[in-house]
């Protein structure tokens, strides 16, 4: 059976990915700060599952519990990189824990995978930016910055691994609106997705190995004019 590692999957869109992949026949590893939701969770799974708590803000112990977990797992194909936080207008200390978690966090895990699936010759490595990437956002400053530094460094990756020609697949989820706990007191959202929605196309977009993947799919309408508008009309958006 394939093995899937899902970071940050107590609530949300990992909460529900795990669900996805667990129903697909995966073993389903699940991993996050928040230990009560991911024993409920596992209780839901209806295949073989493994929890460990990992809070990526903890660098050096967030790399020694996912080697723990993969171990007791027997291996890894596909890990999802999932967790991240943000804020509208926030403090500056809400914009260093951002950086934090979304930024250094990824990159260590993110680093941690990448030479497991050297060793491994193979591997899959998804990570989970968003549509606020392609441009700043002067409500939340430091998530839309956070969230193209992951989208530019998986493009990097996935550079990386054609030159030297191997067999590791690099995915840039982008979600637009999506209906999770983070999202729920934000307002002038549209086109929002459930996260079960959310959750099956990024199942697909990772089976069928996108390179970039828009979540749902009618938010790469709004990420083509995002790029070509000039910025004296995102200045007044």
């Amino acid at each position: 059976m394939k093995k899937v590692i899902i970071i940050g999957a107590s609530s949300g869109i990992g909460y529900d990915l795990a669900k996805v992949f667990s129903e697909k026949g995966y073993i389903v590893g699940i991993a996050a700060r928040r230990e009560p939701q991911l024993i409920q969770l596992q209780k839901e799974l209806p295949n073989k599952s493994f929890i460990k708590v990992i809070d990526v803000a903890n660098f050096e112990d967030a790399k020694t519990q996912l080697k723990s977990l993969i171990n007791e797992m027997g291996g890894m194909d596909t890990i999802i990189l999932n967790s991240g936080i943000g804020w509208s207008y926030p403090t500056p200390q809400q914009e260093i824990d951002t950086i934090q978690v979304n930024v250094a966090g990824f990159v260590a895990l993110g680093n941690f995978s990448t030479e497991y699936f050297i060793q491994q010759g193979s591997g899959h490595i998804v990570g989970i930016s968003s549509i606020a990437s392609i441009r700043g956002s002067h409500i939340a400053t430091v998530y839309s910055a956070s969230k193209a530094f992951i989208s530019s460094y998986m493009e990097g990756l996935r550079i990386r691994f054609y030159k030297k020609k191997l067999p590791i697949q690099v995915t840039d989820i982008r979600p637009g609106f999506v209906a999770t706990p983070m999202t729920e007191k934000n307002k002038g959202m549209f086109w929002v997705a459930s996260s079960e929605k959310a959750a099956k196309q990024i199942f697909e977009a990772i089976i069928t190995k996108k390179d970039i993947a828009y979540i749902s799919k009618r938010w790469l309408i709004i990420a083509v004019l995002y790029k070509i508008l000039p910025d004296y009309l995102i200045k007044r958006i």
